[in-house]
């Protein structure tokens, strides 16, 4: 998921997902968890708290605690969570078109597209996890000092004369950073730096 839109989800469902829980899921589906979470958030008042958010079999799963619920909300909160689980089943996780569930070793849902192109994007990724980590590095160095976020791509140090090249590796970059803001690391980047980084906004 792209870096901005990590952010505007956590700005509406702040009171259940926590900056250390990471949202695994990719920028098709960013309305549906979006949804989601801001209806479980009301439904909650507030009290529900997101342990886990991300593709599961295939398709978006919420995991919640929601000890703090009556009934009633919590029936409310697992109605949501369904039905969001169903409408992924439909949604290409990586571009938003119309997909279906592929069962062919790694669940996921893609439209044929994006799916054409997944074995290309994942040997990408592969061949160029260095750059992408020291990418990522870069970009965190470059926000801290100025005290904002900028978009990704104004930052990149790397290019890619191929458009679908340079797509994956932007996408990659993004992964990266949502991943190091909530928690993961990435070498050669102090986790003291984190606080301050998640505090950062788009200027």
């Amino acid at each position: 998921m792209h870096l901005e839109h990590d952010l505007a989800i956590r700005q509406l469902a702040v009171r259940i997902l926590s900056d250390g829980i990471g949202i695994g899921v990719g920028d098709g589906w960013r309305s549906i968890a979006l949804n989601a979470l801001v209806a479980i958030d009301e439904a909650s008042r507030g009290r529900a708290a997101v342990r886990r958010i991300g593709e599961k079999m295939g398709v978006l799963n919420i995991l919640l605690d929601v000890k703090a619920l009556d009934d009633d909300a919590t029936q409310t909160v697992f109605r949501t969570t369904g039905r969001a689980m169903g409408l992924s089943a439909e949604v290409c996780e990586l571009c938003g078109g119309i997909g279906n569930v592929r069962r062919t070793g790694w669940h996921r849902v893609r439209c044929d597209d994006c799916e054409n192109e997944e074995l290309r994007r994942r040997r990408f990724a592969q061949k160029y996890r260095k750059d992408i980590e020291e990418e990522a590095a870069y970009y965190i160095a470059v926000c801290l000092e100025h005290a904002r976020l900028f978009p990704v791509e104004n930052i990149m140090l790397k290019a890619f004369p191929d458009v679908s090249e340079r797509r994956y590796f932007i996408d990659e970059v993004h992964e990266r950073l949502v991943w190091w803001r909530a928690g993961s690391w990435i070498e050669g980047v102090d986790e003291a730096v984190r606080d301050d980084f998640r505090s950062l906004r788009f200027g």
